[in-house]
This record gives C-alpha cells, sequence and structure tokens, in this order.
C-alpha cells in the first residue's frame, strides 16, 4: 500500500513538469503583457499593408539568411525609443527564431517598458514563418 501511495505522490508532482511547456498562467506567474500573432495572421496583415512594424530579433548572420518583408533587425537587449516609431500606440510585431526562442519575449517587453501599448510578439519565429513557405527578404 505504501508503494502504490508513493507512487502516486510521484505522479502527482510530476505532472505539473510535464506541462511547463504549456506556458499556462498561475497565480504566481503574471499574465503577458504583449499580445500573440501567428505567422499566417501576421502574413495576412503584412498583405493587406496594414499599419505595422516588424522587428526581428535574430542575429545578424540568420537575419541576413532571410527575414520577414518589412522587418528591421533589432536584437532584443537594443530595444530602445529611438529604435522604435514615435507613435507608442503603433502596432509592434516582434519574432526571433523558433517557439524555442524566448528573444522576442524579452524585446517586446522592453518596448512595454517603453510605455508602448499595442506589442505583439509572432511566437512560431522566422522557423515558422518559412515552413509556411511565406516571403522571406
Amino acid at each position: 500500500m505504501r508503494t502504490i501511495s508513493s507512487l502516486f505522490m510521484i505522479f502527482c508532482l510530476a505532472l505539473p513538469l510535464a506541462a511547463c511547456g504549456a506556458a499556462a498562467v498561475t497565480a504566481d506567474s503574471p499574465a503577458e503583457a504583449f499580445k500573440r500573432i501567428s505567422a499566417a495572421d501576421l502574413n495576412a496583415k503584412l498583405a493587406a499593408k496594414d499599419a505595422l512594424f516588424v522587428f526581428d530579433d535574430n542575429g545578424d548572420e540568420r537575419f541576413t539568411q532571410g527575414h520577414i518583408p518589412t522587418a528591421k533587425h533589432l536584437k532584443a537587449d537594443a530595444v530602445i525609443a529611438d529604435a522604435l516609431p514615435a507613435d507608442k500606440a503603433a502596432m509592434l510585431v516582434f519574432y526571433c527564431g523558433s517557439d524555442k526562442c524566448t528573444a522576442c519575449h524579452h524585446a517586446a517587453e522592453a518596448a512595454i517598458a517603453l510605455g508602448y501599448s499595442n506589442v505583439w510578439i509572432m511566437p512560431d519565429g522566422i522557423k515558422g514563418w518559412e515552413e509556411q513557405k511565406f516571403a522571406v527578404e
């Protein structure tokens, strides 16, 4: 009986660890201040010529290899007011390598800290963008 009880306790303790990748918001973690946009939705907005600014947070080599059309290269640790549009209500979209990378999260948080209110990330990253066969420059 003690073995079953021990196994049950291990299962209960391990279960939350299996869900770590789900990025759930708990009472201990604040909600993200930025919003999320899919590669498909961003592609549609770009095709419609919606007013928005796209920022690639990848390294120099990856940016040169290919990036989303109109994207400005801006590393996450270089997000300053001079690198962003003057309109703090403008739609800003940050992306990095893939859904495993968090550079775009840090860049978005930096923009929010500077007072921008319409901040988005594209968690698919350039990898997800290219997998969907969207255009790159």
